[in-house]
């Protein structure tokens, strides 16, 4: 496996996926089978418990999900009892969406999993290296924008390069 970290023309970001996915994956199945919650229902209630009043395509814009998944997720999360749906008094359009209180708890019950298992990812660095670590990828988010919304080339062949 070290070989293909460190030799594959995209080292960077295949290191940062392979990371990613051992984080991501263990943890959204764990709080799957415990709470029965999907992983964009997840998703919208961490976000929500940080910032409410947002769309449904905001919450897209900024995770990079998929406006069905996080769609259906509303829709299943507002049966739940966890999100409410405010019609926009500015855009009769657009719907804001706020956590409610059982949202919250349910909220709370599930984080303890999320801090741990990136407690436990972090733990091969130390202190400054996790900081420098926060640094580099705070730089990374910011410059997002920047190039997520360019188009993807195609090369000779037809084929994505």
């Amino acid at each position: 496996m070290r070989d293909i970290l460190n030799e594959i023309e995209i080292k960077t970001a295949f290191k940062m996926g392979y990371v990613q996915n051992f984080y991501r994956e263990p943890a959204f199945r764990a709080i799957e089978l415990k709470y029965g919650l999907k992983r964009p229902e997840t998703l919208v209630l961490i976000f929500l418990g940080f910032e409410g009043g947002v769309t449904a395509a905001e919450i897209c814009e900024f995770s990079g999900h998929l406006k069905t998944n996080i769609t259906r997720a509303v829709v299943d999360l507002a049966k739940k009892g966890f999100l409410r749906r405010v019609t926009d008094s500015k855009d009769q359009r657009r719907q804001l969406l706020y956590i409610t209180p059982e949202g919250a708890n349910m909220r709370r019950n599930f984080m303890p999993v999320l801090v741990e298992r990136e407690a436990w990812m972090l733990s091969a660095l130390n202190r400054k290296e996790q900081e420098q670590l926060d640094l580099l990828l705070n730089k990374l988010a910011r410059h997002a924008p920047n190039w997520t919304g360019r188009p993807q080339r195609l090369g000779a062949a037809g084929k994505k390069a």
